[in-house]
């Protein structure tokens, strides 16, 4: 069973890694699922069984994260482009999406961030000062 729950780990380890190196391209379903080697409908549920939210969730979450550091960060890029990389189709959308989650427009987000109220899921560890966002694996005892 140990062995089982390792493989499991190991495919899951994989499709964060591939997530997360390809943030900018289409992350659909069917490749993802194809990183863990599993049918679309086997990978979605156990993708959400083992992080408490969808697949399609943890894209949008750590495509925000991203944003969210490229404003603190200063980076040069405007808002509308960081909108757009995010996978948002217009600035407002984003804008909108922004302030339920951080509780900041996109720009006081970029004059004063406020990290303490970025809600991310539990599950979501994430590393300040950096544009990392990634789930942890459950423990294998």
């Amino acid at each position: 069973m140990k062995a089982a729950l390792r493989n499991y780990h190991n495919r899951m380890q994989r499709v964060l890694d591939y997530i997360d190196q390809h943030l900018d391209g289409d992350l659909d379903l069917d490749t993802v699922a194809g990183i863990a080697a599993f049918s679309k409908f086997h990978f979605h549920r156990q993708f959400t069984a083992t992080f408490e939210l969808s697949v399609n969730r943890y894209i949008q979450l750590a495509r925000m994260r991203r944003a969210s550091h490229q404003l603190a960060g200063r980076d040069a890029s405007s808002v509308t482009d960081i909108a757009m990389d995010a996978g948002y189709d217009a600035p407002d959308a984003f804008a909108r999406a922004f302030r339920r989650r951080l509780g900041q427009s996109p720009l006081s987000f970029r004059k004063s961030p406020d990290w303490e109220r970025g809600l991310w899921p539990s599950g979501l560890s994430t590393t300040r000062g950096t544009s990392s966002c990634r789930l942890s694996l459950p423990t294998t005892t």
